[in-house]
């Protein structure tokens, strides 16, 4: 069988890294203010109302913003999966920046806008730094940073940092949601004012997407391929997004060229959807497309080829042995599924 190209996890420009799966909110969730008593009842009022005092800022954010559960190690981890993404500074000069960061914070910074180029630490080392810590998996610490690093740069005028906050706040379902990163969202919104700038459109044709607002996506998508380049940044996503929003209106036919070109050079998420597409219409397809994503590391399309598999076997009519057959499919597929299984 002849390998594919793969499309590598991480970008350092714009795309930090792939998301997997249902996006969560936990690198935005920690913003939200819990309100610590209920609103009255609708046709009630309170019937006092006692001044509170200031919440203390600056320690709460220093809860938050911690290093001590990152160590030095985890940023070398990170930097050397990722070849020559990250080669602007050793991983000693990036973490020492990070515990900059962190400092400046403790003295009082506005975490969405720290500015430490009076020290040298540039808005360039700044989104790299976000892009290290959104790629550090375990301590909720390492999303906080990277959510206050690429707004940090984004307020210097980074246009990575601005897209990069912009389609995680998207992709997490966090867009509009959260006071502090407002101008973020208002700098990514000038940005696709212009028209011109393809990857910015293709956070927005997301953005529509997650709405439920297909043809305008399409339409937005399509305006960011024409006016990107052969290749912007962002363009297979573009296209995954385009894909998806006319698979929701109906135009399979369109949606399975899109797709299956994008599988062809590698998108997992291609193959992906047309898995799930094309299970009832032309099964032994669907199951190709599910095998390469699982062989790509999406390991929960075992499952799905397990379920195919019990499907098979439960309808095989009156085949003692095409039954059996499918049983082990199924039971080998789901050991496959199981991360924890010895291979």
């Amino acid at each position: 069988m002849a390998t594919r190209p793969c499309h590598r996890t991480c970008s350092l420009l714009l795309r930090p890294h792939l998301w997997k799966g249902t996006p969560s909110h936990s690198s935005v969730a920690w913003l939200y203010r819990a309100r610590s008593d209920p609103p009255p009842a609708l046709g009630q009022t309170r019937r006092y109302a006692v001044p509170r005092a200031p919440a203390p800022k600056a320690a709460a954010y220093s809860n938050v913003f911690t290093l001590a559960e990152i160590p030095g190690t985890s940023f070398e981890s990170v930097i050397y999966r990722n070849g020559n993404s990250f080669r602007r500074l050793s991983p000693e000069q990036y973490y020492e920046c990070a515990e900059r960061f962190t400092e400046a914070i403790k003295q009082g910074s506005n975490p969405w806008a720290v500015s430490l180029s009076g020290s040298g630490i540039s808005a360039e080392v700044l989104h790299e730094l976000a892009c290290i810590m959104r790629q550090i998996r375990g301590p909720r610490s390492a999303d906080a940073f990277a959510t206050a690093m690429w707004a940090s740069a984004s307020e210097l005028g980074y246009r990575p940092s601005t897209l990069s906050l912009a389609r995680q706040l998207i992709r997490s379902r966090a867009y509009g949601r959260t006071p502090q990163l407002r101008k973020v969202e208002a700098r990514f919104k000038q940005l696709v004012s212009t028209s011109k700038d393809p990857d910015a459109m293709t956070a927005e044709g997301e953005l529509l997407f997650e709405q439920g607002r297909f043809d305008v996506a399409v339409a937005t998508l399509q305006r960011a391929l024409r006016a990107g380049s052969a290749s912007f940044e962002w363009k297979p996503y573009c296209e995954l997004c385009l894909g998806k929003a006319l698979l929701k209106l109906g135009r399979r036919r369109e949606a399975r060229t899109v797709l299956e070109a994008l599988s062809e050079a590698g998108l997992v998420e291609a193959d992906i959807e047309l898995g799930d597409m094309l299970r009832a219409s032309d099964g032994a397809k669907a199951e190709q497309h599910m095998y390469a994503a699982a062989c790509s590391g999406r390991l929960d399309m075992f499952s799905h080829l397990s379920e195919i598999a019990l499907e098979g076997a439960a309808s095989a009519p009156g085949d003692g042995r095409s039954t059996e057959d499918g049983r082990r499919w199924a039971m080998e597929w789901s050991r496959l599924a199981d991360i924890r299984a010895e291979h």
